[in-house]
């Protein structure tokens, strides 16, 4: 099955809850990705939770809804990325 054929919660279950997509990131002038050890004020950081989740692109609108499309094009989730993962697995088939 495609990322594309998901319903919300399928693709939601794909997400390995490691929350390292909820810490800062810098970009540098190269654009290189340089990962920080700030998280998101509303990520819990020993459950990796999110303490916002329902309302969090409401809340917070630098959250960002990762999508089938933009977890191909996006330069900084991590290689161990449960969806990165996916996507290789799929690419592969």
């Amino acid at each position: 099955m495609s990322f594309e054929e998901l319903d919300k919660e399928q693709w939601e279950a794909i997400c390995e809850q490691c929350g390292l997509c909820c810490f800062e990131k810098i970009e540098d002038e190269r654009g290189r990705i340089f990962f920080t050890s700030t998280p998101c004020r509303y990520l819990d950081i020993e459950t990796r939770q999110c303490k916002i989740y329902e309302k969090r692109f409401k809340i917070c609108p630098e959250c960002v809804q990762l999508t089938p499309e933009l977890v191909q094009d996006l330069k900084w989730l991590h290689r161990s990325c449960g969806y990165k993962k996916a996507l290789r697995r799929q690419k592969e088939e």
